[in-house]
């Protein structure tokens, strides 16, 4: 083998598997959010080291002004989507806070995960 063939070979083989790591068809990010865990907080007492404790590290942070009524809230998300081609599952979980106190959440999701949360499946 010549001295740089070796080189050339490990170069194309290492192409060649990015190549087919490209063609993968799923793709995943984030975690599922803790759904079930939401009952063990409560609005206006559970502080902000309750939410991480009890759902983990968010995947985002922002604010939120939903209604002229209201303050701006600070939000937490937590989302969990995948990818199969043309199909899309997606859940996501807002978490809001007045000041650091815990203020309530909204979650929703694809109408599978609903399907599967609402028959004891999911996450």
């Amino acid at each position: 083998m010549k001295p740089g063939s070796f080189n050339a070979a490990l170069l194309a083989a290492s192409l060649a598997f990015a190549g087919l790591q490209g063609c993968a068809t799923r793709l995943e990010m984030g975690v599922p959010p803790r759904l079930d865990r939401l009952a063990q907080l409560t609005p206006h007492v559970s502080t902000r080291n309750d939410v991480l404790l009890t759902l983990g590290e968010p995947r985002g942070y922002g604010a939120a002004h939903l209604d002229p009524g209201f303050k701006q809230q600070r939000v937490w998300l937590y989302e969990h989507s995948v990818s199969e081609g043309k199909d899309i599952q997606l859940t996501m979980l807002l978490v809001f806070f007045s000041g650091e106190l815990y203020d309530g959440y909204m979650w929703f999701a694809d109408a599978l995960n609903l399907k599967q949360h609402s028959a004891g499946k999911g996450k």
